[in-house]
């Protein structure tokens, strides 16, 4: 069990980076390719961190029960996943996961699946990989400790803060989409043609009905052409949160949101 803050801030990055490294792993395997799967764009994971940090804190005095060891772990991961993905859903109006497919899920944010294997994988951690870890953390010499947390923890800081930021850039954008989307609709309708997926068949019509029409076809070709600019936009940030979380659903605006993750994911 920690002891000081110290062995707090190592404990929650050792476990971080040893979680990216199992996700990314896992991502390989069942899609066959390197894929970032943190929430961040560095290499750790911060729900893993804080997963093992409160399992080893809370089940240490109780590691000789396998049982309890066992279900305290499915416990309080799943409890965490929850609250977690509960909790980014309402700040970021994002889906991150979604396991509602799959059998006995709480509101698609856990599921009796990865549960179970949370469970197993923290057991493990706790009787084999963490007596090894907290040895790894006493061997490093306090000062060079201290100062490789200070680097690391800054960085890991400016990569929630550039993350954060390019989320509400990336909801705002989904919102600018939409609301143009849904005004080549009312123009389109307005004319009483049918080109909101392609405004060229409308100005291969007659002279005569592009006459008539002129201005709302200008408003139709302007809207699209913003529209098109958004959809091929590039930032890597957000390419990559698609990407890293494939089944992402957006609250308000998911319609765009599943057009830009197939141009990316397909990327």
């Amino acid at each position: 069990m920690p002891q000081t803050f110290y062995e707090v801030l190592w404990i929650f990055i050792i476990y971080a980076f040893i979680g990216w490294c199992s996700e990314v792993s896992y991502a390989a395997l069942d899609r066959g390719i390197f894929v970032n799967r943190g929430f961040l764009n560095g290499p750790y994971c911060p729900i893993y961190g804080c997963g093992v940090l409160i399992v080893v804190v809370l089940l240490t005095p109780l590691k000789k029960n396998l049982l309890i060891l066992y279900l305290g772990s499915f416990l309080l991961t799943s409890v965490l996943e929850f609250i977690t993905g509960f909790v980014m859903e309402k700040v970021f109006h994002n889906k991150w996961w979604d396991y509602s497919d799959k059998p006995f899920n709480i509101m698609g944010y856990v599921c009796l699946k990865f549960s179970i294997f949370w469970g197993l994988a923290c057991t493990f951690i706790m009787l084999i990989i963490h007596p090894i870890i907290y040895g790894f953390i006493h061997l490093i010499p306090h000062i060079v400790g201290v100062v490789l947390l200070i680097i690391i923890m800054t960085g890991f800081a400016i990569d929630v803060v550039v993350t954060v930021s390019t989320i509400v850039k990336f909801n705002r954008r989904l919102k600018v989409m939409d609301d143009i989307a849904a005004k080549i609709k009312v123009l389109s309708n307005q004319i009483g043609e049918n080109i909101y997926e392609n405004v060229e068949e409308a100005l291969e019509k007659s002279a005569e009905f592009k006459e008539g029409h002129a201005e709302k076809i200008e408003k139709l070709e302007n809207l699209r052409h913003k529209y098109d600019e958004l959809l091929s936009k590039k930032n890597a940030v957000s390419s990559r949160l698609m990407k890293a979380f494939p089944d992402m659903k957006s609250k308000h605006h998911n319609e765009i949101l599943q057009k830009l993750k197939k141009i990316n994911i397909r990327k």
